[in-house]
């Protein structure tokens, strides 16, 4: 199907949201008339705005629960939701919604996750080279989930709109999305409370400001 095609649909119904009575009937009826021209539903036209992002980074099978913190965070943040994409080269996150605000979550994700990864590198530098490595690691996730709750909460979360879940429903099963699924995350436990607290001061600072969808000069920022 040519895009163009869909587009000259599309503005036709957002003719037909005109005030003027004629001018919104004309509209709706070249809009159906090229519909059935083209073979097309209303949910094909529907689907025009709707994308998916994949995130660079690589996600472990069984994620550990930080990690989906910050990818349905986001998800929420954006107006999106978020899957876990299995494939034979790695598993990654997958934005779905509108495709500008799924290719900025997956954006988003991707630079966060790689602030995480490297602010968590260097508080094990501070960890004590006789500490075993499982205490290291229990020890590590216990302050990315302080950095990541500080960062969540600098995020402007809404549960997704009943008409855009349901749009995103319709959306994956159109697309047939059978290799992603929703993330199950892993607890693991250990670290302390002072690991916490050393997470949550290192992210306090963090900051993603969502832009407003369809504005003029839209763009995501990264602090």
């Amino acid at each position: 199907m040519n895009p163009r095609h869909l587009e000259k649909i599309k503005k036709c119904f957002e003719l037909g949201k005109s005030g003027n009575p004629n001018e919104a009937a004309t509209a709706l009826a070249m809009a159906h008339k090229l519909m059935r021209k083209y073979g097309l539903s209303e949910d094909d036209i529907d689907f025009i705005e709707m994308g998916a992002t994949t995130t660079a980074s690589k996600i472990q099978k069984k994620p550990v629960a930080y990690a989906v913190n910050l990818g349905t965070s986001i998800a929420s943040s954006f107006k999106c939701e978020v899957l876990l994409q299995y494939s034979y080269h790695g598993n990654n996150f997958k934005f779905i919604g509108r495709k500008d605000t799924a290719m900025m979550s997956a954006y988003a994700f991707d630079v966060l996750f790689r602030q995480l990864k490297l602010a968590r590198k260097a508080f094990l530098a501070t960890v004590h080279t006789r500490t075993s490595k499982q205490n290291k690691t229990k020890r590590a996730d216990c302050y990315c989930d302080g950095w990541v709750n500080s960062v969540v909460r600098n995020l402007d979360v809404e549960e997704l709109p009943p008409e855009e879940k349901e749009r995103i429903t319709n959306y994956r099963k159109h697309i047939g999305s059978y290799t992603e699924k929703k993330a199950k995350s892993r607890q693991r436990k250990g670290g302390s409370i002072s690991d916490y607290l050393t997470g949550s001061h290192d992210g306090k600072n963090v900051r993603v400001n969502t832009p407003i969808h369809g504005s003029e000069g839209e763009r995501l920022c990264l602090q």
